[in-house]
């Protein structure tokens, strides 16, 4: 299997917009993921016709995750190996994944489906940021500009 990625990743103190870092010939979309410690890894992921799959970006990019299945798609448990280890996905009252969507231009949207759900346009982009469980998930803390 031949894999198209191209990736630059950026540590939290860097700027990092989607779309940014997406160069080259060909259909794209963006991969943004703000850590616990708030690092950011934010790859661009290359494909070839009208979308690419949440799931099958998220594989291309190269960054380690882990999913679970649900009614409403493969949920997210694990990304870059955090957490070390979980018993359930999304634990009532602790730290999980929250899945976002970017369609290129605006603010990040919650995602309303699983990972396996959401196919990504050229320009689009996924952004998860591993949310404490208080209140409203917020966005990677890097959204695109609009």
């Amino acid at each position: 299997m031949t894999l198209l990625v191209s990736a630059c990743a950026t540590s939290g103190g860097t700027a990092a917009t989607p779309g940014a870092t997406c160069t080259g010939s060909g259909p794209s979309a963006e991969v943004v993921v703000e850590l616990g410690d708030h690092h950011v890894l934010d790859r661009c992921v290359n494909f070839k016709g009208a979308s690419i799959s949440g799931e099958t970006a998220l594989h291309r990019s190269g960054i380690e995750f882990a999913t679970q299945h649900f009614s409403f798609g493969d949920g997210v448990c694990q990304i870059d190996h955090e957490p070390k280890s979980y018993t359930t996905c999304f634990p009532s009252g602790q730290p999980y994944w929250a899945l976002f969507f970017w369609s290129g231009k605006g603010k990040w949207k919650a995602a309303s489906a699983g990972i396996s759900e959401v196919a990504l346009k050229s320009g689009e982009a996924l952004g998860w940021r591993y949310d404490p469980s208080s209140g409203a998930a917020l966005p990677p803390p890097l959204p695109p500009k609009s």
